[in-house]
C-alpha cells in the first residue's frame, strides 16, 4: 500500500508494546478508509521485537526506528516530519479504532474549519467513559481533574446517553486529528515534555492562534490505558512530574510554580516516609529520585 497523496497520516509512537500495537494496527486495517491514509509507527528504541513484528506482519506500515528513547513528543515530531497527509492523526499504541472512526473525525474537521483539533470520545475496554480532555492546567483545575472530573463526566455521559460534543482547552494525545499545516505552524509538540502534559501544552498553543479544540461523540476509540508506561514505571513518574513543573514554568505565574513545587516536595516526602515504614525499598528510591529532580529543577523564564 503506497499513497502518493494520502488524505490522512496516522502516527503511532511505540515503546516495548508489541502485543497491543499489533491489535491497534489490526483495527486500522479493518477500516475501509485504509486506501486514503498512510501509517507510521515510530519506535522509541524498543527492546522487544516490536519492529520486526510490524515489518513482517504489516508491510504497508512505514516504520521509523529511533536509536534511543526520545520521548512521546520527540517521536511524534519525527513521524510528523515524514508525513505527507493533509491531516495528522496521532494515536496511542494501545487503542482499538472502530471502523469508520477516522472518517468521522475527518468529516467533523472538514465541516468545522474553526476546529484546530478534533478528538473522539475515549472509552475504557468496558465502554465506560475515559476522561480525555480538560481545562488549562492550574492548581485548582488539576485538583478537580484528579479527584472529581472523571466521575462527574461519566455520570453526565450516562445521563446524556453518550452525547458529549463539547469545546475544551485540550484533549488527550491518545487520539486526535489536526491539519499538518497547523501542526507545523505551531512547531509541533514541545520536546521538553518527554512524557505527559505535552497534549495540554499543544492545546494551549493551538488556541492562542484562535482555533477551537473539539471532542465529538460521533467518533469513539477504545483505550487500554498505560500499557507502554507500565514498562517504565519509575521513569514515567519522574518524567510526569518534570513535565508538570515545566508546564507551570512555561505557562503559569511564578507564584503557582512555587506553590506546585512545595506541594510536590511535601507529597513525595510524605510518600517516602510511609514507604520507609512499610519496607518498600523500590518505591522509596523512586520517591527520592523524584524529590531530587524537583529540587534541581530550574525555571529560567516562567510566564
Amino acid at each position: 500500500m503506497e499513497h502518493k497523496n494520502p488524505d490522512v497520516s496516522v502516527i503511532i509512537v511505540n515503546y516495548n508494546n508489541r502485543a497491543y500495537l499489533c491489535k491497534t494496527l489490526e483495527s486500522l486495517f479493518r477500516d475501509s478508509w485504509i486506501a486514503d491514509y498512510e501509517i507510521f509507527v515510530v519506535d522509541n528504541a524498543s527492546e522487544d521485537d516490536s519492529v520486526q513484528t510490524v515489518e513482517r506482519s504489516f508491510p504497508a506500515v512505514k516504520v521509523i526506528v529511533l536509536p534511543e528513547n526520545i520521548g512521546f513528543s520527540g517521536a511524534n515530531n519525527r513521524g510528523a516530519a515524514q508525513a505527507s497527509g493533509r491531516y495528522l492523526l496521532f494515536l496511542n499504541n494501545d487503542t482499538q479504532v472502530p471502523e469508520g472512526t477516522i472518517g468521522k473525525l475527518i468529516e467533523v474537521k472538514k465541516n468545522h474549519p474553526e476546529y484546530g483539533i478534533v478528538a473522539p470520545l475515549i472509552l475504557y475496554p468496558d465502554e465506560s467513559l475515559q476522561l480525555s480532555w480538560g481545562s488549562d492546567l492550574h492548581l485548582h483545575t488539576e485538583a478537580f481533574l484528579k479527584f472529581f472530573a472523571e466521575k462527574w463526566h461519566r455520570w453526565r455521559y450516562g445521563r446524556m446517553r453518550g452525547r458529549m460534543n463539547r469545546d475544551v482547552d485540550w484533549v488527550s494525545g491518545a487520539c486526535f486529528v489536526m491539519e499538518r499545516d497547523l501542526y507545523r505552524k505551531i512547531g509541533g509538540f514541545d520536546e521538553n515534555f518527554f512524557l505527559y502534559v505535552e497534549d495540554a501544552d499543544l492545546g494551549r498553543r493551538v488556541r492562542r492562534l484562535g482555533h477551537k479544540i473539539h471532542v465529538t461523540s460521533e467518533a469513539r476509540v477504545i483505550h487500554y490505558r498505560g500499557q507502554s508506561v507500565a514498562k517504565m514505571k519509575g521513569r514515567a513518574l519522574l518524567e510526569a512530574k518534570r513535565s508538570q513543573l515545566y508546564y507551570y514554568c512555561k505557562h503559569n505565574s511564578r507564584r503557582e510554580f512555587a506553590v506546585l513545587r512545595r506541594y510536590l516536595l511535601f507529597r513525595f516526602g510524605l510518600n517516602r516516609w510511609r514507604t520507609r515504614r512499610r519496607g518498600k525499598t523500590e518505591t522509596r528510591e523512586i520517591c527520592t529520585r523524584v524529590m531530587d529532580m524537583i529540587r534541581e529543577f530550574r525555571c529560567e523564564d516562567p510566564a
